[in-house]
């Protein structure tokens, strides 16, 4: 009995010892920053001279809210289901029938998640400039000849959206991928003896045992979605001045910190983009089977 506690205890300390290193990074960059922003809220600024809770109420009323917030909603509703959806039938088209070719393929999915950024925006504004676009010819087709008919505001949620797209599907098209192959080969073999075909399989068998990772990337993706900055921000700042100003919510928190001086309005903006990543966050913990191995030890310890 005292080995098996001595055996217990060192179990905890060695798994202390892994969890401290992420433990840290999330009071320190997680918890600490929401603590302050709450905090920071009801200070007085220039837009809430009598500082208080109201600047939640000020935020909603701003006249740069409603628009920002169409804008996203119509990013995400184009970037999310499409990245979804492309991911899963890419994955599942890769997971077919392996071939010498497969690790190619691998490569050539992951190589535009490393344009990011920066470097994505100069990437797109040069593929989309006719001028001097590599795609000159396609674009022609389609009528768009000068770079001004294609650098509109009412055309940057599709813009975005294609960026935002192929910054990051490469890069879940391989989780997908990985999580495919935690399926068994037996089961896979099975359903083939009894006669179903290469679609039935995939989608009768391997999404639904794949179904919780879908849902992770899933909230995960809407929670990056609902966070873009940084294509809408090079694009105003760095190429046509004022075509995406205060476009985003995320680009509206910046302006209310940066340019008008209310930390507060912008902290009260930070925690209610907070509030739909958190709940999606709760769906992972608890409505999924993520962490139904973990259940699973804890109950054999129980009944042990």
């Amino acid at each position: 009995m005292a080995k098996q506690k001595k055996v217990k205890s060192k179990n905890n300390f060695a798994m202390w010892v892994m969890f401290s290193p992420y433990l840290f990074l999330l009071i320190a960059f997680g918890l600490i920053p929401i603590i302050m922003a709450i905090l920071e809220v009801p200070h007085e600024s220039r837009v809430n001279p009598d500082g208080g809770w109201d600047a939640f109420l000020i935020v909603l009323q701003d006249f740069r809210f409603l628009p920002a917030v169409r804008n996203v909603l119509g990013f995400m509703a184009i970037f999310v289901p499409t990245t979804i959806l492309f991911v899963i039938v890419m994955a599942l088209m890769l997971d077919v029938n392996p071939t010498k070719w497969k690790k190619w393929l691998r490569m050539a999915y992951i190589v535009p998640a490393a344009i990011s950024g920066a470097v994505a925006v100069l990437v797109w504004y040069a593929l989309l400039q006719p001028a001097f676009s590599p795609i000159k010819e396609p674009l022609s087709w389609f009528g768009l000849t000068t770079s001004d008919q294609i650098w509109q505001t009412e055309k940057l949620v599709y813009i975005f959206a294609a960026m935002a797209f192929f910054a990051i599907a490469g890069n879940w098209i391989l989780i997908q991928f990985g999580s495919l192959q935690s399926i068994s080969g037996e089961v896979i073999e099975a359903a083939r003896v009894d006669g179903c075909s290469a679609f039935q399989i995939a989608l009768k068998i391997k999404l639904p045992l794949i179904k919780k990772y879908i849902v992770y990337m899933g909230v995960l993706i809407f929670a990056g979605g609902l966070q873009i900055f940084v294509e809408p921000q090079l694009i105003d700042s760095g190429i046509y001045s004022g075509i995406a100003e205060s476009w985003s919510l995320d680009q509206l928190a910046f302006e209310l910190a940066f340019t008008t001086g209310d930390f507060g309005g912008a902290s009260a903006l930070s925690l209610m983009l907070l509030v739909p990543s958190l709940l999606g966050a709760l769906v992972v913990i608890f409505k999924t089977d993520m962490f139904e191995e973990a259940e699973v030890n804890s109950n054999k310890k129980v009944e042990a």
